[in-house]
């Protein structure tokens, strides 16, 4: 056993080794009835990282984890880590194509599967040399009988702080997946500043989560950063109020993360059933992956009676970058907070990468205001910019794409995000938009979310998405893709949406053609395909828009 004794964690494997030690039989999983005790963990993963060590992988080798949120995950991930290879995380959400592309851009060495997932399980183990499954299949060994005759004993090899231990890949929703090279320095530094920000007792912790390990915000900062602090994690699959709100009650759940649509289905649930669930053990609540609206948000912290925080972070920050803080100031919807500890922000204009707002005026340790640093707060365009980060956490470059990664940084470190964010007199962030999918319109520059929170704002729209079309006289032009709630009779006109907007928006911002859909086509991490709108867009205008689209 090689781990920190007592000095700075150095790599993510020694994880259970540490818990096992400190926390023994304490739960660290659980998962629809079935549990691990930190000391199970410890053994269940060395037993993988045996057989996998023993199937002939190597240091450095890439292994494909198609897994759901079960207590398979935590075990093969370590056992991977363990055995000096390299986690690559499938995004079971994605296509078949899209998985194939994936290990093959990986060149994985392995897969490790479940049987929850056999067809797709089997197609994906004719694209790699060495597969498992519990209880075998054809062209898959038998995931069972391989851990299970293993030792529970792994001496692991040597690991550099520096050295990729995850490849998690982006979803795609600009093209084709990218894979994020993350180090255990990346991954333990994320750790660090979710530990050092504070603020609840984490070996008390009860931590549910249903949201997917293949995502680095499951990966990092709810199971490394819980076990890493003791706490315990529940594991669930699928985003049911019902059974979401079940395991509150009965695990005493103390923190829980979710997304707008699961918290609007819980509060449903809720009110229907008020008697059944018992919430009140909640201390911290997150919300993330789409926009939340003011009146949601309220909702929600009436009905849980505790604070929700709202954060930023990208796969390729591991993904520390910011939070709002559950104490204190509390700021509305929207608001991504200040940078976590160890993190350096800096807000810069997108084109010419000019400082607007440097990291100093950012910093929630300094006692500055914006104005001492020169910088007025109700000047729109000096406060808003596109975030630039710098840190411990952020990824060492994209996997094969050296071209791509020396664009997004530049030589003092600083990576470049494409988020646009915008500072308030409180030195609190708010996201704004992609920087790629800013419009320039007759050059006035549009955010699509800026329009989109105006169309959210009408009563009939459930979703909305803003994106881009050809204009004969500005260049480019917003059009809106709008979804409506179900059940509306009566539901508005093209016009009326557009007038809609019109009341809430610049003129030159407002959407000049509404588009009706049944739904947002959406990446596997639920992102909007925005090139997808884009693509459709072109086909059904066929051609520049006019003036005369304009009211």
């Amino acid at each position: 056993m090689k781990y920190f004794q007592q000095e700075p964690l150095r790599h993510v494997g020694d994880v259970p080794a540490m818990g096992a030690e400190r926390y023994g039989e304490k739960l660290a999983f659980e998962y629809r009835g079935e549990e691990y005790s930190y000391a199970d963990l410890e053994a269940r993963s060395n037993r993988v990282a045996n057989a996998l060590a023993d199937a002939g992988i190597e240091p450095g080798d890439r292994v494909a984890l198609y897994l759901e949120n079960s207590l398979q995950f935590p075990e093969t991930f370590f056992g991977v880590i363990k055995a000096g290879a390299v986690a690559v995380p499938l995004n079971h959400r994605m296509d078949t194509g899209r998985l194939k592309y994936i290990l093959a851009d990986a060149d994985a060495a392995a897969l490790v599967t479940s049987p929850v997932f056999p067809s797709v399980g089997t197609e994906l183990a004719e694209e790699v040399p060495l597969a498992f499954i519990p209880g075998g299949a054809e062209g898959l060994e038998d995931y069972d009988e391989h851990v299970d005759s293993a030792s529970t004993e792994f001496d692991r090899p040597d690991r550099d702080f520096e050295d990729v231990a995850v490849q998690c890949y982006t979803s795609g929703t600009t093209g084709d997946p990218k894979g994020v090279l993350t180090t255990h320095e990346n991954l333990l530094s994320t750790v660090q500043s979710y530990t050092s920000r504070g603020g609840s007792d984490p070996e008390e912790d009860v931590a549910l989560c249903f949201l997917p390990l293949f995502h680095m915000y499951g990966l990092s900062v709810v199971m490394l950063t819980g076990l890493y602090n003791g706490a315990t994690v529940v594991l669930r699959t699928m985003p049911v109020a019902s059974e979401l709100l079940s395991a509150i009650t009965e695990f005493e759940v103390t923190q829980f993360a979710g997304i707008p649509a699961v918290y609007i289905e819980m509060l449903a649930e809720m009110e229907d059933n008020p008697e059944e669930y018992d919430v009140s053990s909640l201390e911290t609540l997150g919300s993330g992956a789409a926009p939340l609206a003011d009146d949601t948000r309220r909702r929600i912290e009436d009905a849980f009676d505790t604070p929700l925080t709202e954060g930023w972070g990208m796969t390729e920050t591991s993904p520390a970058g910011t939070t709002s803080s559950t104490y204190g100031v509390h700021k509305g919807a929207g608001c991504i907070g200040q940078p976590l500890p160890n993190v350096e922000l800096k807000l810069v204009d997108p084109m010419t990468r000019e400082v607007r707002v440097p990291a100093a005026a950012l910093d929630p340790t300094s006692a500055t205001t914006l104005e001492d640093h020169g910088i007025g707060p109700d000047d729109e365009e000096q406060v808003t910019g596109e975030l630039a980060i710098r840190g411990p956490q952020v990824f060492e470059g994209y996997h094969g794409l050296p071209e791509k990664t020396e664009a997004v940084f530049d030589d003092e470190g600083w990576f470049y995000t494409d988020d646009i964010a915008r500072v308030d007199s409180d030195r609190f962030l708010w996201m704004v938009d992609r920087a790629d999918d800013m419009l320039i319109v007759g050059g006035e520059n549009v955010y699509p979310a800026e329009v989109e929170d105006a169309l959210f704002e009408h009563p009939d729209v459930q979703a909305a998405a803003v994106v881009g079309a050809d204009h004969e006289v500005k260049g480019e032009a917003p059009v809106a893709y709008v979804v409506f709630e179900p059940g509306v009779e009566d539901p508005p006109t093209e016009r009326e949406i557009r007038e809609f907007a019109l009341e809430h928006v610049a003129t030159y911002a407002h959407p000049r053609r509404v588009f009706f859909v049944d739904e947002l086509p959406r990446s596997g991490t639920r992102k909007v395909q925005r090139y997808k709108l884009e693509e459709d867009a072109a086909e059904r205008l066929e051609g520049a828009l006019s003036s005369s689209e304009e009211l």
